[in-house]
């Protein structure tokens, strides 16, 4: 458990540095290859807790996480995590504040913008938001958290390079 906890808070520090780079340049640099894995997981694992009723437990889709390299540099999609009970979906938009309001310590505290109202997607309402290091994390009515795009510093560009399988 303090290991855990040492290394999510070494991530926060390291992300924070990143950002703070971001400030002076423009644009942070890319998440090192052998923390990509580990930051956004905890990303997604306190989303979850944020969100969870009565002890709901997210499951990674394995075949969802990713890595790819575009022109100009290496992508990490960490997946989606999905809830073993979908969670109600707000009626309305209205009724996405909770959750919102739920969401947002976790977002900013890794480094992405926090969310002020729901963005339309297909014909329903999902939220979204993105970070310095270009990573998109989505939240579906029922719970669903996706992330994708992180530029990360990894050659060369493989899975294999960021510990994942």
């Amino acid at each position: 458990m303090i290991t855990s906890i040492g290394r999510r808070l070494t991530h926060v520090v390291s992300v924070g540095l990143l950002l703070s780079l971001a400030a002076c340049t423009g644009a942070a640099p890319p998440l090192p290859a052998d923390g990509a894995v580990s930051h956004y997981e905890d990303v997604a694992t306190e989303l979850a807790a944020a969100m969870a009723l009565d002890g709901t437990a997210w499951v990674l889709a394995p075949k969802t996480r990713k890595v790819a390299a575009d022109e100009e540099s290496c992508l990490y999609t960490p997946g989606t995590w999905t809830p073993e009970e979908r969670l109600p979906a707000p009626p309305d938009e209205d009724s996405w504040g909770p959750r919102i309001a739920a969401v947002n310590p976790v977002l900013s505290q890794y480094g992405f913008e926090e969310i002020d109202s729901v963005t339309p997607n297909g014909g329903r309402s999902i939220l979204k938001t993105t970070d310095e290091l270009g990573a998109t994390v989505t939240i579906t009515p029922e719970g669903e958290v996706r992330i994708w795009g992180a530029r990360v510093d990894a050659d060369p560009c493989t899975a294999a390079t960021l510990g994942i399988q």
